[in-house]
């Protein structure tokens, strides 16, 4: 059996610590499998685990009142905002899932393409290893196994795992907000400009895909479908335990990064 938690809005430190939260319970086999559909609060800017904060404007933040969370998984930076976000957990040894990061990578990608489908919304899988730009956007290029349509990125996705869990989350954006995503990033204004003709034509959003949004109802059964297809589980709707809810407020302050430092 797979969990599918439809959630609501958040800040973004709380969305991360629930993330790992989950994943923990996960981890310890004290939850199952788990699918975890969200949104933002606020529009809110993840950089990746080890991402260096000197590579985002801050002042450009503070002006927009866009919020700053350090995820738990790696990559670079994502502008979340009118999107719906996803979180999938599972134990390590998922009989499902390869050992591998990519392995594992490419089966939630045929569940994520399979749920898609649901939506009208035909996707491929990136197939090479790209070279990024010398960027801190996480959108200039799709990484393998991240989900296109026409060869432009859609959904981006970051994973971590460990010793016990699996913990790989994304953003699905339904209205990209390229302009802001790039005034976030300090560089020069020409290289501002090169970024964002170069992102225009290399992203893509739900609402160019279909003519409309989504909401988080529609897309959790679009989810239950596909990843019942790809895991051959069923996937049952459910909802965060109250130690998981207890664990999540014990992690926030990991994940919070104070504008003002």
């Amino acid at each position: 059996m797979i969990r599918l938690i439809i959630d609501t809005y958040h800040m973004g430190s709380w969305n991360m610590a629930c993330d790992l939260a989950i994943a923990k319970h996960v981890g310890k086999k004290v939850q199952p499998t788990t699918i975890r559909l969200y949104s933002w609060n606020l529009a809110t800017l993840s950089i990746g685990r080890f991402q260096k904060i000197e590579d985002i404007d801050i002042d450009y933040l503070k002006k927009k009142y866009i919020d700053l969370v350090r995820r738990p998984t790696g990559g670079r930076a994502v502008l979340h905002h009118k999107e719906i976000t996803y979180l999938f957990a599972a134990n390590i040894d998922h009989p499902k899932l390869p050992k591998s990061v990519v392995g594992s990578y490419k089966v939630i990608a045929e569940a994520l393409i399979k749920s898609m489908e649901e939506l009208g919304i035909k996707c491929d899988m990136e197939k090479n290893k790209n070279n990024h730009n010398n960027t801190p956007a996480c959108y200039d290029a799709p990484s393998i196994y991240e989900i296109t349509v026409d060869k432009k990125k859609f959904i981006g996705s970051a994973q971590y795992r460990n010793e016990s869990y699996v913990l790989q989350h994304g953003s699905i954006p339904q209205i990209f907000p390229l302009r802001d995503y790039v005034n976030l990033f300090k560089m020069p204004e020409d290289k501002k400009e090169k970024l964002y003709k170069h992102l225009e034509k290399r992203v893509i959003d739900i609402n160019t895909l279909i003519g409309r949004t989504v909401d988080c109802e529609e897309m959790a059964n679009a989810f239950k479908k596909g990843f019942e297809d790809v895991f051959e589980e069923e996937v049952v709707l459910g909802e965060l335990s109250p130690s998981e809810i207890e664990l999540t407020k014990k992690l926030v302050d990991k994940f919070e990064i104070n504008l003002d430092d």
